[in-house]
């Protein structure tokens, strides 16, 4: 979906429910930081909820050297819809470029029910600095 079309379907949520309480929002981070680890995609994983309605959750990723950012975005599109966004609504958009991929999302439990947004970006893991040679001696 293109991210202009999202920002409006995530403004039109946000206008007519309420964003989660603090509790849902602790479970759901919690969820998606163990989701995201548990995936096998990532190197590391940073995942916490915020004060902010266009990202109550909020994650940095970095993925491996050998991963194409095609197969890093696919996998963090399945761990949403099979996992993270309530069933009554969603909807989410994902852009991918060389080394870089974002995923932002929202989501509403229910006709009277809260909703959830996320937004995470994930970065291919820096090379590792080579050592220089050891001077001989």
């Amino acid at each position: 979906m293109h991210l202009m079309h999202f920002h409006q379907l995530r403004a039109g949520l946000q206008n007519n429910a309420p964003p989660a309480s603090e509790p849902a929002l602790t479970d759901r981070a919690e969820l998606l930081r163990g989701l995201l680890t548990g995936s096998g995609l990532f190197v590391t994983v940073e995942a916490e909820h915020t004060g902010d309605p266009d990202r109550l959750l909020a994650g940095l990723c970095t993925f491996r050297q050998a991963a194409a950012e095609e197969d890093v975005a696919a996998g963090v599109e399945r761990l949403w819809l099979d996992w993270l966004c309530y069933p009554f609504w969603e909807v989410h958009s994902t852009y991918v470029d060389a080394n870089h991929v974002e995923f932002e999302g929202a989501t509403r439990e229910s006709v009277l029910g809260h909703y959830v947004t996320v937004h995470l970006v994930c970065q291919r893991a820096p090379v590792p600095a080579q050592r220089a040679p050891e001077a001989a001696g």
